[in-house]
């Protein structure tokens, strides 16, 4: 939208518009506040906390004399155990969708978790969407009720006592790396295409269907760096798209406005705006509900709408906040039946495990994993010429603090295991994998995932021992093999996973079974699905490569393992260690937990102190 300076336009006063902007995104299935892992209450987040806040918010906004509509940017359906249970028991009224709808929700984009359970289970929820669903760069034939733009049409009085309609199109993407992320649900089943192009074409044709102002629901972040070619966060390529007046992102689950993008050019962290236009960032689980006020004024030539004012702003519900009760109510049936599910023992741990220390050395948490998934692809394999190869596993701890707060480690006594403890183990809907890879390949995977750690400097004490910019689950241990990480030294690629022009690279000894790994050595990795789609700084495998993509479940192949005879829980195999006496502090963020079980890392000489502004334990180590 063209924006227009009328302060010193001397013409007589024109009709005035404000078109409020409520939005939501990566909601996650989180529609009560509940920690279904460990069977509790909680005091975090959830939609019927923020519903109660959209709700008042909407109110405030018709006592304004505002049109106020109200947006979700996907990622929606796919998330707590719900979700997973209720795409294997479907119900007639899906919860998630029908709090959508009973908070009147005006249009719904998509995210790429949303297809973690399959196009069938989406079309089903869809289909009960009583919001248009937008989604400019996929073509799925099952999902017929997609939309590339929709034109929302509003009656409104303007101050004036002018009497119009204002025309909102709203239009929607999803990173194309969806279709690699999720093959294995995607594959001859849908097209994913560019989203910039897809998005810029559909903001035209909004236009051209008589669309005053066009937002952008974007299922992408705020790249922190340069992405390179593959980039997956491009939000502020979508800000500068001719035509497109404001835009919802998501996908990182980093909030915006804040502090959480700072010193990132051409961002205003502050007032929210990128390219000036007003961007939001709702946080995720409904952390935070994105508020984007537009001020509008009719031309008295063309009468066409213009843009004289915009704020943007984040909204958080107060813990206190009372519980929206008609959302928890519509929550409680799916509620009910899956924590009757989780509830099922499956197993037995003969050994406490936790993930407090997941990033500072190898844990049992990854080791159990690995093998888990190591003996579902030797079952795979058996009798086959693959089956002669080394077979490892790749393993990244998901659970390890990180963007969602020090809440967020895995902690699981000994005794009986249920289904619950499974879940918060693994919270996707993961796949068990095999690809082929050589020992150049495997040098690198280790080079990009030790990008999680920052590069310390011998001279300074106290640095932060984990780059807070990467998430976790970007850090894969590759269990078979043995490898030292030297901290001080940087790695041989960039985030995007580049090569760097001389850089020495920090990963160094790589052995399996003790012989040093050669660059053309071949070996068998198992791993999830969406580790073989790549993202971030890792490659995707290709077709030649995927060995075995079969529908082999992440969590079953867990299960299995724990009841095998040679499981062990007790010993945790070590394939890295840091380069030793380097003679360096650094600190390590994790739950405050962590203080019951310093031992550990008695060799780390661990030292407490005090706390982070979002409740980590400040833990010094000496490396």
């Amino acid at each position: 939208m063209i924006q227009i300076d009328f302060a010193s336009d001397p013409t007589a006063a024109r009709p005035e518009i404000c078109l409020r902007l409520l939005a939501t995104s990566d909601l996650h299935m989180q529609l009560i506040a509940y920690d279904y892992a460990n069977d509790q209450l909680t005091t975090g987040d959830s939609l019927a906390r923020l519903a109660t806040v959209i709700r008042q918010t909407k109110v405030e906004a018709e006592a304004n004399g505002a049109i106020c509509l109200l947006v979700d940017n996907g990622d929606t359906v796919q998330g707590t155990p719900v979700g997973g249970y209720l795409a294997k028991h479907p119900t007639v009224a899906h919860p998630m969708i029908a709090a959508m709808n009973e908070l009147g929700y005006d249009a719904i984009g998509l995210g790429n978790h949303d297809f973690d359970h399959g196009l069938d289970h989406l079309s089903r929820c869809l289909s009960q969407s009583e919001a248009p669903v937008v989604c400019a760069n996929l073509d799925a034939a099952k999902l017929p009720m997609l939309k590339r733009y929709v034109l929302l049409k509003r009656k409104y009085t303007t101050a004036q006592g002018v009497e119009t309609i204002l025309q909102v199109g709203i239009v929607s993407v999803l990173p194309r790396q969806t279709a690699s992320w999720n093959r294995h649900q995607l594959e001859d089943k849908a097209v994913i295409h560019d989203p910039l192009p897809a998005l810029e074409a559909a903001a035209s044709d909004a236009r051209d269907a008589g669309a005053d102002i066009v937002v952008a629901l974007a299922h992408m972040g705020i790249a922190q760096f340069d992405e390179g070619d593959d980039a997956q966060n491009q939000i502020t390529e979508v800000a500068k798209i001719e035509g497109i007046d404001a835009v919802v992102a998501g996908h990182t689950h980093l909030r915006f406005p804040g502090p959480d993008h700072e010193g990132i050019n051409g961002v205003d962290c502050e007032q929210g705006i990128i390219s000036d236009v007003p961007v939001v960032m709702p946080g995720s689980s409904a952390s935070e509900l994105g508020v984007i006020d537009l001020h509008l004024r009719q031309s008295p030539d063309d009468h066409r709408w213009y843009l004289f004012g915009r704020n943007a702003t984040l909204r958080k519900a107060a813990r206190d906040i009372e519980i929206d009760r008609k959302i928890e109510a519509l929550a409680k049936d799916a509620h009910d039946q899956t924590r009757a599910h989780l509830s099922k023992p499956v197993a037995m741990l003969d050994h406490s495990i936790h993930s407090y220390f997941a990033l500072a050395q190898p844990s049992l948490v990854p080791s159990i994993l690995a093998a888990a998934k190591r003996l579902a692809i030797k079952r795979v394999l058996a009798g086959t010429d693959e089956s002669q190869l080394p077979l490892l596993a790749a393993v990244a701890t998901t659970a390890t603090g990180g963007f969602d707060g020090p809440d967020n480690f895995v902690s699981l006594p000994a005794g009986q295991l249920e289904r619950r403890h499974i879940a918060g183990l693994i919270p996707y809907a993961n796949q068990v994998w095999a690809v082929r890879a050589s020992g150049a390949r495997l040098a690198g995977w280790l080079e990009r995932s030790a990008l999680l750690f920052n590069v310390l400097d011998p001279g300074c004490p106290d640095q932060m021992l984990v780059d807070p910019k990467v998430p976790g689950f970007r850090f894969d241990a590759i269990y078979g093999l043995t490898y030292e990480i030297d901290l001080t030294q940087p790695a041989r690629f960039d985030a995007a996973g580049r090569p760097v022009n001389g850089a020495p690279g920090r990963v160094s000894d790589i052995r399996w079974n003790g012989t040093p790994v050669h660059p053309d050595q071949e070996f068998m990795v198992a791993l999830t699905d969406h580790r073989a789609g790549g993202g971030g700084p890792f490659r995707p495998f290709d077709d030649t490569e995927t060995v075995v993509r079969e529908e082999l479940a992440l969590d079953k192949a867990l299960i299995d393992y724990l009841n095998h005879p040679e499981c062990d829980t007790k010993s945790a195999e070590v394939p890295w260690r840091f380069k030793p006496d380097l003679g360096i502090t650094a600190f390590l963020h994790t739950a405050p937990d962590a203080l019951n079980y310093l031992a550990e890392i008695a060799a780390m000489r661990p030292e407490a102190c005090g706390y982070s502004s979002d409740g980590f334990i400040r833990l010094r180590l000496h490396l």
